[in-house]
């Protein structure tokens, strides 16, 4: 059994003109990473989602909350009871 606030965010995936790599981007936390293809830059930017909440939750600064829910892609984070 997990236990945790689960943590949920929108990502808007795009393609860099320049490098042609994919760009995953979280809008609500204004972070992004890339990788070769979607499959990389979901799990590079998955590993930054994590390490940006720890860091907030470990700052004493609140975590952001996405309302509602629209369809489209998102990422999930567990944090442990307390962190949140």
């Amino acid at each position: 059994m997990q236990t945790g606030y689960l943590y949920q965010f929108k990502v808007v995936l795009s393609r860099d003109p320049e490098t042609r790599q994919t760009v995953a981007h979280v809008p609500a936390l204004d972070i992004a990473d890339y990788g070769i293809d979607s499959e990389e830059a979901l799990s590079r930017l998955q590993d930054m989602l994590v390490f940006h909440l720890e860091c907030l939750v470990s700052e004493g600064k609140a975590v952001p909350r996405e309302e509602g829910q629209e369809e489209g892609l998102y990422l999930q984070v567990r944090l442990p009871v307390g962190a949140s």
